[in-house]
């Protein structure tokens, strides 16, 4: 193809500026006359998607088929477009000046001989300025020059001149979408993307959290921020396949236009959520993590004076404290640890400081030393520990030496495990020796110590072992003094059967109920109490505060009343407190004051149940030494000797500091038998020590019986109960930091209280004031 330029003299400005618009024009008019054409068919398919566009023809069709019929028309336009300007060329500057010739009628080509050469001369520069000369005459001699409207033989390439139907359609299609055609449009160029498609998303926090639930827009503004764990919930209607969404493990699932999809939301994340290929939602969520709860010792573990174990502890949340409790595990020693259940305030309060008592002294870890954790746990299952504490767990005193040998095989039992089980069993079988002279008295003993033997020989788990250990403990406590015990572990198990019902928020009516018999129990295990006084209570402290009656009934009331007016944490407070009282509660005595002769009578009652320990430990180092399985730390017999030798002496030195009693007689010979056994153990006869080693502790029982006996007939009490009813002594008034509100205050909030249940029955308020009241009501 010949490449035709704007000829020189033209483009040096020669040519005026008339002409070149008028060549312009002609080139434009050239290329619509070749380029129009070959625009159909392509133009009329798609002036029909148009039509059909504006008529809404798409929306009723699903989505596949939609797509599909959209696939077709843009393949359509494209192959005719494809196949139609291959043949395009665009119009040189030669053919606009012939163009412009022909429609202007101008003779001998003026304005493309710019392009003829001289045919002689064209060296000689006189000859090319005529030549020159002679162009720029013609151009200004130029007339008028025409340019036509274009000619298209589209005519020619659409006979039955369907291009005009097309073009009816459109007006027609238009008039009917009105100003509804930006819709109807954008339906048709994406699938569903004008349908009704609505979304409603709502994230709900976890239930714990107390917060509400959070309705989310089209499109946040800014980040939202919630809790970790809560639940983003997802609502799609109207669309005619699933959405999507960019959230990790979600998914829709539905059907017939309407779907939904919910995750737990455990980190930020920016969510979209789309629907036939357009975005419907889109935020950016925070989440704010939910820190691990904190737990501490408030206190130090302590031991009250009836044995039980105090623990007062704080622990925090950002959300609020679930749970909390205390486990104990034995230090150096093996066996399952005890876990402890701290009661905490109802609502899951986020700042909890609560002082609870156990009473361990019925389990085997009794009196070991022992390593304590308390654990916080919050309601998504995070828990987090305090530091461990050492202490020795409170343990009950026995006096009965078989008593004391029987929990000591118990601990044994609970803490070493089937390495002990042999042992145990030897030490079972040796405590039953000789029926007719040691359990004359108590045949029930004897009983229950072969019921021991043979269950624990036949033992084949841990569940057997647990009930053999419980009937070694039921067997012990048979041979002491029983009563109070009971009734103080019931005690502690109403109180917190009260505090966990207050926090839970039950029935007025059933806390009533348990209140008044907390009250009836408590009632007789004062009077149990006042009667054992002398062989349960520790000397009497000059500074201690003195308890009437009325103190306890106004306690008692207070407790009621703060429960019926709705501030169950002050009532769960001030049974926490009265539970404290009782747990160090002292026996008033008449006749002796701190140092007095109860005193005495006491700490010399305790030397001797320690020996008697002692003793029995003995005795249990010469049975096995006899049996060839003596441990040899001890040294033989000739230790054994040394350490009888010792245990003569003490008791030597306990009788100088005595005095003259009526267990003399008891424990003189019990010390002579001593020096017979050691002189044995010196010599060897294993045998024979063992015999006068068990004598030693019956006359040792004997008289540690007497000196008990001794003991009650000093006790001058004059009537008293535990609580003192000393005239002139301060009640509640006179300690504490426990204030008990007055009855104008409680009636005061019984007010407030049933104000609020008659609003909530209300209906016709707001709905507003009407949850505001609920949350309220909640509380109570």
């Amino acid at each position: 193809m010949t490449r035709y330029s704007q000829p020189t003299e033209f483009r040096t400005g020669s040519r005026s500026s008339r002409i070149e618009r008028a060549v312009f024009a002609a080139r434009a008019v050239l290329i619509w006359e070749r380029l129009w054409p070959l625009l159909w068919p392509a133009s009329g398919i798609a002036g029909l998607g148009l039509a059909a566009a504006l008529f809404d023809a798409f929306a009723p069709l699903p989505w596949i088929v939609h797509a599909l019929v959209l696939a077709c028309l843009v393949t359509a336009v494209g192959l005719s477009l494809y196949f139609n300007l291959t043949r395009f060329a665009w119009p040189r500057w030669e053919d606009a000046a012939r163009r412009l010739e022909r429609d202007s009628f101008l003779p001998h080509r003026p304005i493309s001989e710019a392009h003829d050469a001289l045919a002689a001369g064209a060296d000689d520069p006189y000859a090319r300025e005529l030549w020159l000369a002679h162009l720029r005459l013609r151009l200004r001699t130029l007339g008028r020059i025409r340019l036509p409207w274009p000619r298209s033989d589209l005519p020619r390439r659409d006979p039955r001149a369907l291009r005009f139907a097309v073009l009816v359609l459109i007006l027609l299609g238009a008039l009917a979408a009105g100003s509804d055609w930006p819709q109807r449009l954008a339906g048709a160029l994406g699938p569903a993307a004008g349908s009704a498609s609505m979304l409603d998303a709502w994230i709900d926090p976890p239930i714990y959290t107390g917060e509400a639930p959070i309705y989310l827009a089209k499109d946040g503004p800014h980040t939202i921020a919630v809790p970790q764990g809560s639940t983003l919930n997802l609502r799609v209607h109207g669309t005619d396949h699933s959405p999507s969404i960019t959230l990790d493990g979600v998914r829709f699932e539905g059907g017939d236009g309407e779907y939904a999809a919910s995750g737990v939301l455990s980190a930020g994340a920016h969510v979209r959520v789309r629907a036939d290929g357009h975005t419907i939602g889109s935020w950016k969520i925070a989440v704010i993590p939910d820190l691990k709860p904190s737990i501490a010792f408030a206190e130090l573990p302590a031991a009250t004076d009836r044995q039980a174990l105090k623990l007062s502890y704080r622990a925090r949340d950002d959300y609020g404290v679930a749970a909390a409790r205390a486990i104990i595990r034995p230090r150096g020693r093996k066996g399952e640890p005890i876990v402890l259940d701290l009661q905490a305030p109802g609502g899951a309060a986020k700042s909890v400081s609560q002082t609870v008592f156990r009473d361990l002294t019925e389990h085997p870890y009794a009196g070991l030393d022992v390593d304590i954790t308390l654990e916080a746990t919050d309601a998504a299952g995070q828990t987090a520990a305090s530091n461990t504490v050492a202490f020795r767990l409170p343990q009950r005193i026995f006096t009965d030496p078989l008593a004391r040998a029987l929990v000591e095989q118990r601990q044994n039992l609970a803490t070493q495990g089937d390495g002990a089980r042999g042992r145990v069993l030897r030490t079972l079988d040796a405590l039953t020796l000789a029926p007719d002279k040691f359990y004359a008295q108590t045949p029930g003993a004897y009983l229950a110590l072969r019921a021991t033997y043979w269950g624990l020989k036949y033992a084949k788990d841990r569940q057997d072992i647990e009930r053999i250990e419980e009937l070694l403990w039921r067997t012990a406590v048979g041979l002491e003094q029983g009563g109070m015990l009971t009734m103080a572990e019931q005690l502690r198990r109403m109180q917190q059967m009260l505090s966990q019902m207050m926090a839970q928020g039950a029935p007025q009516s059933d806390i009533d109920a348990l209140l008044n018999r907390y009250q009836e129990l408590l009632q007789r295990y004062l009077q149990a109490l006042a009667q054992n006084g002398a062989q349960n209570n520790a000397p009497g402290d000059a500074n201690a505060k003195v308890l009437g009656a009325d103190d306890l009934a106004a306690l008692l009331k207070a407790i009621g009343e703060l429960a019926q007016s709705g501030d169950r944490a002050r009532a769960m407070q001030l049974l926490a407190f009265l539970q404290e009282l009782i747990e160090n509660l002292q026996v008033a005595d008449g006749a002796g004051g701190p140092g007095g002769g109860a005193s005495a009578g006491d700490q010399a009652l305790r030397d001797l149940s320690e020996l008697m320990g002692r003793q029995r430990m003995l005795l249990d180092k010469t049975f096995r030494q006899s049996q060839g399985t003596g441990d040899p730390k001890d040294g033989g017999a000739k230790g054994l000797s040394r350490q009888q030798g010792q245990l003569q002496s003490d008791l030597d030195s306990m009788l100088k500091k005595g005095g003259k009693n009526p267990s003399q007689s008891d424990l003189r010979r019990a010390e002579k038998m001593m020096g017979d056994a050691a002189q044995a153990l010196d010599m060897g006869d294993l045998p024979r020590a063992g015999t006068l080693q068990k004598n030693i502790l019956e006359a040792l029982r004997q008289g540690a019986e007497a000196m008990a006996n001794a003991a009650d007939g000093k006790g001058q009490r004059g009537g008293q109960d535990p609580f003192g009813r000393a005239a002139g002594n301060g009640g509640l008034g006179s300690g504490g930091n426990l204030r008990i509100p007055d009855a104008s205050v409680l009636q005061r909030a019984r007010d407030i209280l049933n104000e609020l249940r008659k609003r909530a029955g209300q209906h016709g308020r707001p709905k507003e004031e009407l949850d505001y009241i609920d949350r309220l009501l909640k509380q109570f």
